[in-house]
């Protein structure tokens, strides 16, 4: 205490005079609140009445504390945190829980300050000063609990996803998990260790945006899977890997599998790991894959007698890499010899040139439609064996 006279409002010590008219004020300041605050207008009128009065009024109470010793305690108090910690656990906002208190504190100032005469000048700015100060350390300790509760929540709720995930994918019923999930195995470049966790963040927003939170992620800095309780259309999984890459600011692979029941679950992820080395080892770029988009190239990297022979069948251009980049260029692009030349920067005649003599070494003609599927079998089959 810096002297031993109160500071005087109105012709009553200030602190003595909010002690006096908390539980009223509280009253007041509670309809106000539910007036300015609009989380707290959604709460029950017997929650308001029975608990947020109460702890408006212990506030006021340790604000009067505050007023009487001319000082500012190092922490607010207990149930202040403890606010917090509740709000965090209901979903409140934390703007919202702050705002509360300073609509509180500043309702109950201008109530306090609005007795003042003339000659309580100097109290009243002492006053106002300290309820400022007061209210910086409300705000410091709510949010300090909020995020802490939250950071804690967030922490458990992960770690209880993760062994979900990790059941499933040992092929385990979940009590509470949905009946079948959709596998995807993504797959991305790696990163520092850093970056990793904020591109992980991020993803996981994604994914919990996609199906309402209940996605069951098991993600590492090179990719990793995910199961997703999710029966729609297939282009929207498409469309949430794009929003992926956008979010990971990476480039994202995934191989989705058909909806599994816990017991299926395992089979469905080697499925689409498999699909994931067949898209790497064809150089097939970033984006959706099924099975179905990859069958040939997929059946090619099963152990066969014909992938030797059909790989066999292009082997006359192993000394003209120019002509084998041709080929493989001209395929992908519908076989447009514009494009191709426009993408390898060759004027549209060399093209046809590079062409004509693949068709001379092979005896197989880019340009004949009964020749194109071996052609395409022939490249798949080389790169299946490197």
């Amino acid at each position: 205490m810096t002297d031993d006279k109160p500071w005087m409002i109105g012709g009553t010590p200030a602190h003595r005079w909010l002690a006096r008219e908390r539980a009223r004020l509280a009253v007041t300041l509670v309809d106000r609140l539910v007036s300015g605050v609009e989380q707290y207008r959604r709460l029950p009128r017997e929650e308001l009445a029975r608990d947020i009065v109460t702890l408006v009024a212990e506030n006021l109470d340790a604000l009067a504390g505050a007023l009487r010793d001319k000082a500012v305690p190092d922490e607010p108090g207990r149930r202040v945190a403890e606010t917090a910690v509740k709000g965090a656990q209901e979903g409140m906002p934390p703007e919202a829980l702050t705002q509360a208190y300073e609509l509180a504190f500043t309702e109950a100032w201008r109530e306090l300050t609005a007795r003042a005469r003339p000659g309580d000048l100097a109290d009243v700015l002492a006053c106002t000063e300290l309820v400022m100060v007061y209210m910086r350390g409300v705000t410091a300790t709510v949010t300090a609990a909020y995020f802490e509760e939250r950071s804690l929540r967030s922490a458990e709720e992960q770690a209880a996803r993760h062994r979900r995930a990790a059941a499933l994918l040992s092929g385990e019923p979940v009590p509470g998990a949905a009946s079948r999930h959709l596998v995807l195995s993504l797959a991305m470049e790696e990163s520092t260790a850093i970056a990793t966790r904020r591109r992980t963040r991020r993803m996981l927003r994604e994914l919990d945006a996609f199906c309402d939170g209940q996605a069951l992620p098991l993600l590492d800095g090179g990719g990793g899977t995910v199961l997703l309780p999710w029966s729609g259309p297939w282009e929207r999984v498409r469309e949430l890997i794009e929003r992926l890459s956008e979010a990971g600011r990476t480039p994202v692979t995934a191989a989705g599998a058909e909806e599994a029941a816990p017991g299926e679950i395992p089979d469905r992820v080697r499925e689409t790991r498999e699909i994931l080395d067949v898209v790497r080892w064809f150089g097939l770029g970033p984006g959706l894959y099924r099975l179905p988009d990859v069958l040939v190239e997929y059946q090619l990297t099963r152990p066969s007698a014909a992938t030797g022979r059909l790989a066999a069948l292009l082997a006359p251009l192993d000394g003209h890499p120019g002509l084998l980049g041709t080929l493989e260029t001209y395929l992908r692009l519908g076989r447009s010899r514009r494009a191709a030349a426009q993408e390898l920067h060759l004027h549209p005649n060399t093209v046809d040139y590079r062409l004509r003599r693949v068709a001379a070494l092979t005896g197989l003609d880019p340009a004949d439609d009964a020749c194109v599927p071996r052609i395409g079998a022939a490249l798949a089959a080389r790169r299946a064996l490197g």
